[in-house]
């Protein structure tokens, strides 16, 4: 028998918290097009090292070519590429925060700045500000219009233009603030080929298997805490102290779990810890935390002897997630390689004991005899 339940056409996946342009945006109104750039380039110099993304409408002063710089290459596209609002989400996902010319789109905040020669433009896009974080005036005195003056909050605060400074730090804690919440993801699913048995059950320290021992560093830590496990894995009745999250793609190993996790919240950055590193400690998972830069699209520990980022104890921000699944049709799914190729925060190890790995039953049995003896 058929069941008549409602039918589900695609994979629920959670959605990315963002705004029309990202989760950190505004929308600048109230002067010219010349006006609003120069605001941007004024308070951007004070933004560094954030990265910032201004979108402004082609005002027909650039070549047919439609242009994209990456680095110091210059990629020019003859025929100008269709551009809908997912593009517009995907283009900025990379940023920082995004600054918008409100003459011509909006955004989910907005700064109003008043310039009486443009008031009635701006009263002609009255119904877009509808979030004022701030409104700039001249001089104190100044007549803020009463169409602005409603739409104003007590949170809206007011700026005289010239106070550049000041604005520019008020911007940059909405940005600190918007920094997505810490995570945790242990892997503890893999098919332990080498060891014989599944690592993650080992028990280094007394009485707790490793992925246990690593949960409880997590949570001391304050940090939501995930098991990754496999497609297939079966819940336990002891699995209720514990989140898991089983992969979403399958046989891709630790960068298919990495994905999964961040299909489940593509809002949070993810501390992603392997199981089979029997020497790691609360202190080293701290200095990970207090290091972390989600200016980044990862921090991780790196060797000083080694050229390769360590990517299986590895915060990963949110821009990562899109990061990781363009190396997919390129046919990688290998995240040290994602990570050696993208722009990191690395942190360099003197003693690479710490991170080192224990894959065969003679490391695990030298890792057990060296913690037993300190």
């Amino acid at each position: 028998m058929i069941s008549k339940g409602k039918h589900q056409k695609h994979i629920k996946l959670e959605k990315s918290n963002i705004g029309l342009y990202h989760r950190c945006e505004w929308a600048i109104y109230g002067t010219n097009c010349k006006n609003i750039r120069i605001f941007f380039d004024q308070i951007s110099s004070g933004l560094n090292p954030f990265n910032l993304m201004y979108v402004d409408a082609d005002h027909g002063d650039s070549e047919k070519d439609t242009h994209h710089h990456i680095g110091k290459k210059e990629f020019s596209i003859s025929n100008v590429q269709s551009w809908n609002e997912y593009d517009d989400r995907l283009n900025t996902m990379q940023a920082d925060a995004a600054f918008v010319n409100g003459n011509h789109y909006p955004a989910i905040r907005q700064i109003v700045i008043i310039d009486p020669k443009k008031k009635d433009s701006l009263k002609r896009r009255e119904d877009q500000l509808n979030n004022i974080s701030m409104v700039l005036v001249e001089n104190y005195e100044d007549e803020i219009y009463d169409f602005v003056k409603s739409k104003m909050t007590t949170d809206t605060l007011v700026f005289k233009s010239s106070d550049i400074k000041e604005i520019t730090a008020n911007i940059e804690e909405s940005i600190e603030s918007a920094k997505p919440a810490l995570k945790a993801l242990i892997l503890a699913g893999g098919k332990s080929q080498r060891m014989g048995f599944d690592k993650s059950q080992i028990e280094y320290h007394t009485g707790l298997s490793q992925e246990k021992y690593l949960n409880q560093l997590l949570n001391e830590l304050g940090v939501d805490t995930y098991l990754s496990k496999r497609y297939d894995y079966i819940i336990k009745d002891n699995d209720h102290d514990h989140h898991v999250i089983k992969d979403r793609l399958i046989n891709t190993g630790p960068f298919g779990a990495i994905v999964s996790a961040m299909m489940l919240d593509p809002n949070a950055a993810w501390l992603v810890v392997a199981c089979d590193i029997p020497f790691l400690d609360k202190s080293l998972l701290e200095k990970l935390i207090n290091s972390r830069n989600p200016s980044k699209f990862a921090t991780a520990f790196r060797g000083s002897e080694n050229p390769f980022p360590e990517p299986l104890i590895t915060i990963y921000e949110p821009r990562a997630y899109q990061r990781l699944l363009s190396f997919l049709p390129l046919g990688y799914t290998c995240p040290r390689k994602v990570l050696i190729n993208s722009d990191i925060e690395e942190i360099i190890l003197e003693d690479m004991n710490a991170i080192t790995n224990a894959n065969t039953p003679e490391e695990m049995e030298h890792a057990k005899s060296k913690l037993a003896n300190g």
